[in-house]
């Protein structure tokens, strides 16, 4: 798989590669990040760490699910 570079300098690469990237801008220099696969374990662990609780989740999806008026 390659990137490559348009006649504009634009960037492109293959959705392969794209979606498995974290892109960050930091004033002139642009950082591409691997994007960690994390086990559903790993992700509660961090949820909790941060007091966040099932039932905070629960409430977040019923009102993101809810339709808009």
């Amino acid at each position: 798989m390659h990137v490559k570079t348009t006649p504009n300098n634009q960037i492109t690469s293959p959705d392969e590669i794209a979606s498995q990237l974290d892109v960050e801008v930091d004033s002139t220099t642009i950082v591409l990040t691997p994007v960690l696969a994390q086990s559903v374990e790993a992700v509660r662990d961090k949820l909790i760490a941060s007091g966040i609780s099932e039932k905070d989740v629960a409430d977040a999806s019923a009102r993101a699910r809810r339709p808009k008026e």
